[in-house]
């Protein structure tokens, strides 16, 4: 049977990359942005997962309000992106890599048949929703993927609690997923967010809002259920309009089955939105000695 052997919740800010190649006079967050993505780097290339389940939006890129799936399995042979519009206004790296097609079958076919009744597609492009931190967290582009696309975007959004859900009928399909493969998980999205709209910069006088500070407590002292329950699409969209990027973070939560992440690191400042890391390791997933706290 198949193992989860990693979850992380990471940011995908389209800026994080160019800011990072400068190299020099890297505002405060947004080198401690980059650190935490090189832990996970570092971390990732130690656990050396046979696939990553990635988990992210899509930014109304391919899919719009006439035609929204709620969650969907990309299932082509390969992956790759962004968008040609991203790469020229963010100066994005593309990025092409294998899909694991087996696995995607698999959550495909059996959450059909006890869980979810998941979309899926043969032709997409993955946008910077999964391409930024795949290219910080894996550049070299050699461990086969699989995209789980989420509707964070178009209302009717899905409540956090079907988020969480499927977080955990995804983890029990994965660990009946019958290859022996180790597998680790990527939920991209973020902290509050407001890009695009009125209040978009907001976070230059106030890096971190009240929602933040009051979520990122409650992740890490176990008060998950009520927090999950305040995850609807209008309580997000009064936070910044959005802010539901944060429910593939829930998605997260329902994988790792309210354990307490076992490293973290929120990054704020007057130079970028904020971002949130969360990582829990094989240990803290398995109850297996030596984990991290």
């Amino acid at each position: 049977m198949a193992r989860l052997v990693d979850v992380m919740c990471v940011p995908h800010d389209p800026t994080i990359p160019a800011v990072l190649r400068t190299g020099t006079d890297v505002p405060e967050a947004a080198a401690a942005t980059g650190e935490a993505f090189a832990r996970l780097r570092a971390h990732l290339d130690e656990v050396r997962p046979d696939v990553l389940l990635v988990v992210a939006g899509d930014h109304l890129n391919q899919w719009f309000m006439d035609a929204m799936p709620q969650f969907l399995i990309g299932k082509a042979p390969r992956a790759s992106g962004p968008f040609p519009h991203e790469r020229d206004l963010f100066g994005l790296d593309p990025y092409d890599t294998e899909i694991e097609g087996e696995l995607a079958r698999h959550l495909l076919n059996k959450g059909v048949d006890g869980h979810f009744d998941l979309a899926y597609s043969g032709e997409f492009t993955l946008d910077h929703g999964f391409t930024v931190p795949l290219s910080l967290l894996l550049p070299q582009q050699d461990i086969p993927v699989v995209p789980l696309f989420t509707n964070v975007m178009a209302p009717p959004v899905p409540p956090g609690r079907r988020f969480r859900e499927l977080g955990s009928a995804v983890r029990e399909l994965v660990e009946n997923f019958d290859a022996g493969s180790r597998v680790a998980v990527v939920a991209s999205g973020h902290m509050s967010n407001a890009i695009g709209g009125a209040r978009m910069m907001d976070f230059r006088e106030r890096p971190l809002s009240d929602w933040d500070k009051d979520t990122w407590r409650r992740l890490h002292t176990g008060d998950l259920d009520e927090l999950v329950a305040e995850c609807t699409y209008d309580h997000l969209f009064e936070q910044g309009h959005g802010t539901a990027g944060f429910l593939d973070y829930v998605f997260a939560l329902g994988m790792v089955g309210g354990a307490r992440p076992s490293w973290s690191r929120l990054a704020a400042g007057p130079t970028q939105p904020p971002a949130g890391f969360l990582h829990w390791d094989e240990g803290t997933l398995n109850g297996t000695p030596g984990s991290a706290r």
